[in-house]
């Protein structure tokens, strides 16, 4: 039932404010909603199963029989009341000083306006956040100050380039930022979505200096290192804002504008370019501290291992080991103890601790085909560092025959069997011929896709340098 679902998301203090808007007759007048709501929270929502309407009914009417339609119709009045109270909680955290203004002004009370006014003025120095909606308020505000002044006066300047200048403000932050969503869509969906007067904006806010302004100035470099990616300085413009100027964005936007920027580092790695690792690391570290990587309270398994990769890469073994034990119990239950072992051992393999590595990774397979393939490399490897080499060959083999059998692994499946190519020659050609392994060396460096690149070249430069 939607109230019961609906009611079950509130938290305490939600559930005290909607009982007293429930007793205030200025929001409502039906008294059977505050009997109704005391008995669902006093036993239906504890309970946490499905709603007893004939018990509720009884609860609210004693002997009188059960009525259906009457107790259909209660619980849906029940529900819009939540909802007007959703509603009038939100109204709560807006800003609606214009409003204020407007009454001042309708009823002639001009010295409230201008004082309210100059309150207006002050508050907004070190009012946060000062996003879109921060210069949507000042438009409004402008608006009303621009009303008040007309009818004082009949010629003048008044405040109109203060209109114009937050209208013009709040509209490029929008414009701005709705482009870097869909461009990162597009990035996913290989979309196409027209951006009409695009050019002239940015050509706009590059004259007038508008990327001065914090937010406006971070969408805008945000959009520019996304068109052009093999920019740095973009980025680093992005960054650095999104650092000195966190407390301008509201929280969801922190958390969109967060993801945004971690994925871009990600993607930026995945092409090979390294020197973003340090910056995807600290970018998860200030995650796991704002919780912005947990959805109710739990983490991805994926973003788990992510997380736990690039530590291994920048080896931070100490905090790695730490990360793991700690977030275990994020993940969800049937994936704890996998996806642990799996990264423990990526550590202790990292460190050379090759036969503990191994124990760790002996009974474990995974439904997902891409991690199972993940993990049947790391055994390759760590058996070809213990110098097992026919125990290397061996799950190369059942690598091939896995890759085989599935054929549901995209673009993944072409790296994998890179690797087993360039896997195998490594293993065939253990005599010490220079020249033949800088021909593999430059092979396995041309070849576009490859996993476990950086791992291979090392191999074949140890042989080089003996």
């Amino acid at each position: 039932m939607k109230l019961i679902k609906l009611l079950q998301t509130f938290d305490n203090q939600q559930i005290k404010s909607f009982g007293r808007y429930l007793k205030s007759p200025y929001f409502c007048t039906d008294t059977l909603m505050e009997q109704l709501f005391s008995v669902l929270i006093s036993t239906q929502l504890k309970k946490n199963t499905e709603l007893d309407k004939e018990m509720t009914f009884k609860s609210l009417f004693g002997k009188i029989p059960y009525n259906d339609t009457r107790m259909r119709l209660l619980l849906s009045r029940l529900f819009k009341y939540a909802e007007a109270f959703l509603i009038q909680e939100q109204q709560m955290l807006q800003c609606k000083t214009d409003l204020l203004l407007k009454s001042y002004r309708h009823k002639s009370l001009d010295k409230l306006f201008q004082e309210t006014m100059a309150s207006i003025d002050e508050e907004q120095k070190s009012q946060y956040p000062k996003n879109e909606s921060f210069y949507d308020d000042q438009y409004l505000i402008a608006i009303e100050h621009y009303e008040y002044l007309v009818s004082k006066k009949r010629q003048g300047e008044f405040n109109l380039k203060d209109i114009s200048d937050a209208m013009e403000t709040a509209y490029i932050i929008k414009k701005l930022r709705h482009c870097c969503r869909v461009m990162h869509v597009h990035s996913v969906y290989k979309l196409e979505t027209p951006f009409p007067f695009i050019d002239q904006i940015l050509s706009f806010v590059a004259e007038n200096k508008l990327y001065e302004i914090p937010v406006l100035g971070f969408y805008y470099y945000n959009y520019l290192s996304i068109i052009f990616g093999a920019k740095d300085e973009y980025f680093q413009k992005c960054l650095s804002l999104h650092q000195l100027y966190e407390n301008h964005f509201e929280q969801d936007e922190r958390r969109e504008i967060y993801l945004n920027l971690l994925n871009y580092c990600i993607r930026k790695v995945n092409e090979g370019q390294s020197q973003y690792n340090a910056t995807v690391f600290e970018l998860y570290m200030k995650g796991l501290e704002k919780d912005f990587l947990l959805d109710q309270g739990k983490l991805s398994r994926f973003t788990y291992r992510n997380i736990a990769e690039i530590g291994i890469n920048l080896k931070e073994y100490d905090w790695v080991n730490s990360f793991l034990e700690r977030y275990q119990s994020k993940l969800e239950k049937n994936h704890q103890n996998s996806f642990y072992l799996l990264e423990k051992a990526r550590v202790l393999s990292d460190q050379r601790n090759y036969h503990q590595a191994v124990a760790l990774l002996a009974n474990l397979s995974f439904d997902d085909h891409i991690i199972e393939l993940s993990t049947r490399l790391e055994r390759i490897r760590i058996f070809y560092e213990m110098e097992e080499l026919e125990l290397s060959q061996y799950h190369i083999e059942s690598m091939e025959i896995y890759l085989r059998r599935k054929s549901n692994f995209g673009y993944h499946s072409e790296h994998y069997k890179a690797f087993i190519h360039f896997m195998r020659k490594i293993l065939k050609q253990m005599n010490p011929n220079k020249l033949q392994w800088t021909a593999l060396r430059k092979q396995i460096e041309q070849e576009e896709k490859l996993t476990g690149r950086k791992w291979l070249l090392e191999k074949v430069d140890q042989k080089i340098l003996k």
